[in-house]
C-alpha cells in the first residue's frame, strides 16, 4: 500500500495485519480522481479508518483536516505509524470510538466528506446512515461515501440522496449527499 498522489505521493504505508481490510490503491485512486479539486481545503471524517490510507490520501491531496476513527487499538497504532511514515504532523486528530458513540460526540456541521468503510460483515448500513443523520448535524451538501461488498444493497434513509455508484473489484462505493 502506498499514498497515490499529492505531497506524500509514492510513500509506502505500513503493511496491514489482522481483520483490517484496507481500501485498495486502485479504488483510492479512482475515488480521489472522482472527487478531484473538491478535496483541497476540505474537512474529512474517516469513521472506520483502519490503516488510515483514505484520510492520509486526502491530507496528501490538500485536505485541511481529517478525523481518523477506529474502534481497534491496533488500527489506531497503525494510523499513527502511517502518519509518521508519511511525515504528516498536523491537520488531523485520531479517535478510538465505536461509530455510534462517535456520531453522538462529533460535530459534522463543517465536515465536507464522510468516508465510511465498515467491515464487510457489519450489516447495519441503513442504521449507520440513519444514525449519522439523526445524531450528527450534517453540513448541507456534505458528501458521504460508503464502501461495501459489491453484492450489498443499501437503501439510503430519507435524509440522504444517492448520487453515484461505482464498483471496483469486490468493493462498491456509494456516494450520498444531503438534499438541503
Amino acid at each position: 500500500m502506498r499514498v497515490i498522489s499529492g505531497k506524500q505521493g509514492g510513500r509506502l504505508l505500513a503493511p496491514v495485519k489482522g481483520r483490517v481490510r484496507p481500501t485498495s490503491d486502485r479504488l483510492r485512486e479512482t475515488l480521489f480522481n472522482i472527487l478531484g479539486e473538491a478535496v483541497a481545503g476540505s474537512k474529512w471524517l474517516d469513521a472506520f479508518a483502519g490503516s488510515g490510507a483514505v484520510g492520509i490520501e486526502a491530507l496528501s491531496r490538500g485536505a485541511r483536516h481529517v478525523v481518523f476513527n477506529d474502534t481497534s487499538r491496533d488500527a489506531v497504532r497503525l494510523i499513527e505509524k502511517n502518519l509518521q511514515m508519511t511525515g504528516i504532523e498536523e491537520g488531523f486528530e485520531i479517535r478510538e470510538l465505536e461509530v455510534f458513540s462517535l456520531f453522538r460526540r462529533i460535530d459534522l456541521s463543517d465536515v465536507d466528506f464522510v468516508f465510511l468503510d465498515p467491515p464487510y460483515d457489519f450489516g447495519r448500513y441503513e442504521k449507520l446512515l440513519a444514525k449519522m443523520c439523526a445524531l450528527s448535524r450534517l453540513k448541507p451538501g456534505v458528501r458521504i461515501i460508503l464502501e461495501v461488498f459489491k453484492k450489498t444493497a443499501v437503501e439510503p434513509p430519507e435524509c440522504l440522496r444517492l448520487v453515484r455508484q461505482l464498483e471496483s473489484g469486490d468493493s462498491h462505493l456509494l456516494f450520498f449527499t444531503t438534499d438541503n
